[in-house]
Formats: structure tokens, C-alpha cells, sequence
């Protein structure tokens, strides 16, 4: 487990969006910061990073987290964030901090390891677990994911954003996953999906936003960058606890992920990508 503040290498530098802002959210162990149109996660989450957040050790989480409120001013400078609400200013130190990068870039992907991994992926049975109505024109959509070099893109983008319940519905989470593998290989079917992503500014919840221009960017969080590194150096080993780890996340966000995660790999394994 981190003992000292980690931030992820998005948010640096840390006046980059803006110095001024406000509480955005708050949660139980987390709380999101929203300066100009960026969201900040602050979290205390045992060895989890948000591609846009940074993590607190629980003593100096505890100091502050209490104090907040949906609405307070906060002021973000190059060592400290400052929160200001009507009882009393709190400071949450900055001077001394781990970087991590969590991008993602294109690599060389074995057949044989993602074969590996399809099957691990239909052994957890997904289907049954993921958060999204099933439906005819689920099916259809999904059909096009498998084949991304006829997809109709807008019409994807259109159907999975914002659909499903929670911070981050199932639709964005299996879509964030999904564009997360395909950038992994070399193919240019990526670029009309990341174009149309963008264009789904507003459909759907501001926290889920804030994953889906990550991932455009080429970030992730740190449970699916793990998995990145896993699967770059192929190590198979680690792919099942990988997989088990990020289907903990939330209440079926990770599951959600997962099943992105294997339609992508079954869409490159159906296009045949890799030199034979």
C-alpha cells in the first residue's frame, strides 16, 4: 500500500486546468475537485489510481475528507490544494509526492496471449454480470464492436453513452474498455471511434466524462494499467488476477470493463492484426 501522496502524471502539472475550483462530489472514501472542465479525483483507495486522480494516505485523508461539502472553493496551487468553506480553511500538502504514469500506447500483441485471454474473459461469464439491458439493439451494437472495420461509429457512441445506471453507466464503461484495447494495436479504425467519443460531450455523467477524455488521451486507471503492462510483457500468469481485480471495482463498473475488454480482443482476434 502507498504511504505518501501518488498522482497520476495527467494532472501534472497541477495548475494545468486552472488554479480555482470546487468540490464536485464527495464519497465515502473519495471526492472529485472540478477546476475549470476538468475533474480531480482525491482518493484513498488501497493501491488504486484514477487515470485523473491522485491518492491520499487515510491520516491526511482524514484531516480533510470530514470538512467537505459539495459546492466549497477550493484554490490549487503548485505544492498545496487549499479548501475554504464557512468553518475553516484546510491545506492539503503537496511539497512531497510519487508520479505515475498511467498512458497507454500501441504495442505488440501476441495471438496466443489473447487467446489466453479470451478464454479467461468467457470463463467469468460477463454476460450475466454486466449492467446493461440486452436487448435487439444491444445485440446489433455489439455486433458492430466485433467488427470495427465496417462499425458505424456514431451510431455506437450514440447507444452506449450515458446508457445505464450509476456514476458511470455500463455503456461508457464497457466503451472506455473496448477503445482501450483497439488503441493497443496498430489498426486506424480507432481514430473514427475516438473522434466520435468526443463528440458525446454531455450525454452522459460528468465523472464518467472525465474516464472517457482519459482515455482518448491514452490514460487508464491503475488496475487496467497493470493489466497493460501484464499483457505487453505478455505474462500470462497474472492475467487472471488482472481480470479479478478490475471486476472488483464499483458495483458492475468492472465487470463492465471487462466485457470491453473481450470484445475488443475478440474484434482483433476476428480481424487477424497480427503479422503471421
Amino acid at each position: 500500500m502507498w504511504n505518501k501522496i501518488v498522482i497520476s502524471d495527467y494532472l501534472l502539472p497541477l495548475t494545468k486546468f486552472g488554479t480555482i475550483g470546487f468540490v464536485h462530489s464527495v464519497f465515502e472514501h473519495s471526492f472529485n475537485l472540478k477546476v475549470g472542465e476538468q475533474l480531480i479525483n482525491v482518493a484513498n483507495y488501497n493501491e488504486y489510481l484514477s487515470c485523473f486522480g491522485l491518492f491520499v494516505p487515510i491520516d491526511s485523508f482524514a484531516e480533510i475528507k470530514p470538512y467537505l461539502k459539495q459546492g466549497d472553493h477550493i484554490k490549487i496551487k503548485s505544492d498545496r490544494i487549499v479548501f475554504y468553506n464557512l468553518a475553516e480553511i484546510k491545506i492539503l500538502n503537496l511539497s512531497d509526492y510519487e508520479v505515475v504514469s498511467l498512458k497507454v500506447t500501441a504495442t505488440q500483441l501476441e495471438k496466443e496471449s489473447l487467446h489466453f485471454l479470451q478464454q479467461l474473459l468467457v470463463a467469468a461469464n460477463l454476460k450475466e454480470k454486466i449492467g446493461i439491458e440486452q436487448d435487439a439493439k444491444f445485440v446489433a451494437i455489439k455486433e458492430q464492436l466485433l467488427h470495427p472495420e465496417t462499425a458505424d461509429w456514431a451510431s455506437v457512441t450514440q447507444f452506449l453513452i450515458g446508457r445505464g445506471k450509476g456514476l458511470t453507466p455500463s455503456g461508457d464503461d464497457i466503451l472506455v474498455a473496448y477503445t482501450f484495447i483497439l488503441g493497443l494495436s496498430h489498426i486506424d479504425y480507432i481514430k473514427a471511434l475516438v473522434a466520435e467519443l468526443i463528440n458525446q460531450k454531455g450525454n452522459t455523467t460528468d465523472i464518467s466524462w472525465a474516464y472517457i477524455e482519459s482515455c482518448v488521451a491514452g490514460y487508464v486507471n491503475s488496475l487496467i494499467y497493470q493489466f497493460y503492462m501484464d499483457l505487453k510483457e505478455n505474462k500470462t500468469e497474472k492475467f487472471e488476477n488482472d481480470i479479478q481485480q478490475i471486476m472488483k471495482v464499483g458495483h458492475t463498473s468492472g465487470k463492465d470493463m471487462c466485457y470491453g475488454i473481450y470484445l475488443g480482443i475478440k474484434a482483433l482476434l476476428t480481424l487477424n492484426f497480427e503479422k503471421e
